[in-house]
């Protein structure tokens, strides 16, 4: 037996299949341009049945009419049944509909009249709002140059135009004139309809594009807080480890693990960089530095690795370098000399690497620097130059199984870069060597730097046991692991950290006591960082509410960090980070605090 469907699924069913004949077209453009050709068709055929009549003995007229009529029929039919070929049609419609109208006005009615001008009208607009801008000027051209053509040779008064031909009955002329209108002013609603409503999708879309952006922004912020928190404890305390073991067997294990993790540290800073890259956050610091004691750091922890392998590694910077300092962003470039020269490593079987580091022109407040990274490596052909400086794409597959790595090294070094206003260059022959270098301008910094506290030296992996006895420290922090590092830690300065678990915790904890700095984790649970430095900073306690808070971030949240100001902390440490960064920054404190 057949099945019966309820009264409303057979009605839904019924308004699907018959209530509207265009819903399987998505597209509100491809739509209105179906519909308006359709019915600009329909009523053309029409007009000419009206017309047809009063033209019964004219054979010429009448095949032309029979023609256009089966042409519009036979276009109608294909644009109902293929919509997304909507624009060849319209091009097929409008040569006929052009054709049609040169013959009516040069062998026909051999003449200008309100219906010719209303059709040119619509013929140029069909052609700007179903073909675009470039096809609309090419048939403006030519209907308007028939019209030009017409009035020079044949002399016609524009002065009096009339409706039709005169032997069409007044009636029959306002019919079409009427018709006319209602064809343009169809398709002009019809157009703007398509065009309001791409409008609001495209709206409506960005707002949900933002939405998920500021999720993924929030997810790789939490997600990076979660990776880089414990990675801050297994470096931190192996780097203590290193200092206090004496057996230089246990050592070299230590130094093992402690290079994996950093090695841990740079795949992930790798991945959050692409996702700011993709998505055009990354922007450069303005900070003092020297440029021959960044050199020496970046390339510090390579000198080992290259030991292992038996190459010589060599860092030379030009002897003027020394007399100054620039202003620019360090760490950036630090990642662009490691990834180039940590690649250069990789890639060398015997021989060497050497980085280096040229004044090419200086002037009273810039220099130009060219930096290279040389190697006797495994080299690139030039068919693979040109595809290695894109993301995730190594060389060969060989090399990927061979050496490992995810791609995205130097993706991100020939971003940085550019937003350095330069191009990487490369000169490479395979199997002889490779040499990446650019050339960078940066504006000089014409006062000399006390100390250097954007960029550590090589000695920083040796932690300073200078006192920092008298600093009375409140840290903030929920990871347990990272308590016991940092207890550890302060100890060798001989510094007795309170702990508060989390935000609500440290508000209390100040209330009761005074502290010369608070060391504030952004990421905790009950009251994260933020609304507790916020709530400090309220206080009517001039003494509380002017605390020293330095924020310790695993964020990559470039709102945070860019705002840290305004959020109200005095300073910010990035984990993982180095141990004398952080006395550094303790010592700067208790300095004030004495004077």
């Amino acid at each position: 037996m057949e099945q019966q469907l309820p009264m409303e699924d057979y009605s839904r069913q019924t308004i699907t299949q018959r209530g509207y004949f265009f819903h399987h077209i998505t597209d509100p453009i491809t739509r209105a341009l179906t519909v308006t050709y359709l019915l600009s068709v329909s009523l053309t055929i029409l007009k000419i049945v009206v017309i047809f009549p009063h033209f019964s003995n004219d054979v010429f007229r009448i095949v032309v009419f029979v023609v256009v009529s089966a042409a519009a029929i036979l276009l109608c039919a294909r644009a109902a049944k293929a919509p997304h070929l909507i624009r060849r049609y319209y091009h097929f419609g409008l040569m006929v509909y052009v054709v049609y109208l040169a013959i009516s006005i040069f062998l026909l009615s051999k003449g200008i009249n309100i219906s010719t001008l209303q059709e040119f009208y619509l013929v140029i607009m069909w052609s700007f709002f179903g073909l675009g801008i470039h096809w609309g000027f090419l048939y403006a051209v030519v209907t308007i140059g028939m019209a030009v053509i017409f009035l020079v040779y044949s002399n016609q008064s524009i002065t009096i135009i009339d409706l039709l031909p005169p032997h069409i009955p007044f009636w029959m002329a306002i019919f079409v004139i009427v018709t006319n209108f209602i064809l343009a002013i169809f398709s002009l609603y019809t157009y703007q309809r398509a065009i309001a409503k791409t409008s609001e999708e495209k709206t409506a879309l960005n707002k949900q594009l933002n939405k998920l952006l500021d999720a993924k922004t929030d997810f790789l912020s939490t997600m990076s807080h979660e990776l880089r928190t414990p990675l801050n404890s297994v470096i931190g305390i192996t780097n203590l480890l290193i200092d206090e073991n004496r057996d230089e067997s246990q050592n070299e294990d230590l130094k093992n693990l402690r290079f994996s993790a950093e090695n841990l540290l740079l795949l992930i800073n790798d991945i959050l960089d692409f996702q700011k890259m993709d998505s055009h956050k990354l922007e450069l610091e303005s900070i003092p530095f020297n440029l021959v004691d960044l050199l020496e750091d970046a390339c510090g922890s390579l000198k080992t690795k290259a030991a292992e392998k038996n190459l010589y590694f060599e860092v030379r910077s030009d002897s003027r370098l020394a007399s100054f300092e620039v202003v620019g962003d360090p760490t950036r470039l630090t990642q662009i000399v490691f990834n180039l020269a940590s690649n250069a490593i990789k890639f060398t079987e015997a021989g060497g690497a050497k980085v280096s580091c040229q004044l090419i022109n200086e002037e009273t407040d810039r220099a130009t620097l060219r930096f290279s990274v040389e190697d006797t490596g495994i080299g690139i052909t030039p068919d693979q130059q040109l595809v290695i400086f894109e993301p995730f794409i190594q060389a060969s597959r060989n090399i990927s199984r061979k050496f490992g790595g995810t791609g995205l090294g130097l993706s991100i070094v020939k971003h940085l870069v550019n937003l350095h206003g330069s191009a990487i260059q490369l000169d490479s022959v395979p199997n002889v060597g490779s040499t990446f270098y650019f050339d960078i301008t940066y504006p000089k910094y014409h006062q000399r730097l006390a100390s250097q506290t954007s960029v550590s030296t090589p000695s920083s992996r040796l932690i300073t046991k200078e006192s920092l006895h008298g600093l009375r420290v409140l840290l903030a922090e929920d990871n347990q692991m990272s308590v016991v590092f940092m207890r550890k830690l302060f100890a060798k300065w001989d510094v007795d950290p309170d702990i508060a678990k989390n935000g609500q915790e440290a508000i209390e904890k100040l209330t009761q006591q005074t502290y010369d700095v608070v060391l504030m984790d952004l990421h905790m649970p009950v009251m994260n960082g933020i609304e507790a430095t916020q709530y400090i900073r309220s206080q009517e306690d001039p003494l509380k509410c002017r605390t020293y808070i330095l924020a310790l971030t695993a964020s990559v949240s470039d709102d945070i960090i860019a705002n840290i100001k305004s959020l109200g902390f005095d300073d910010y440490l990035g984990k993982p980070f180095r141990p004398n960064d952080l006395h550094h920054k303790l010592k700067k404190v208790l300095r004030n605090q004495i004077s």
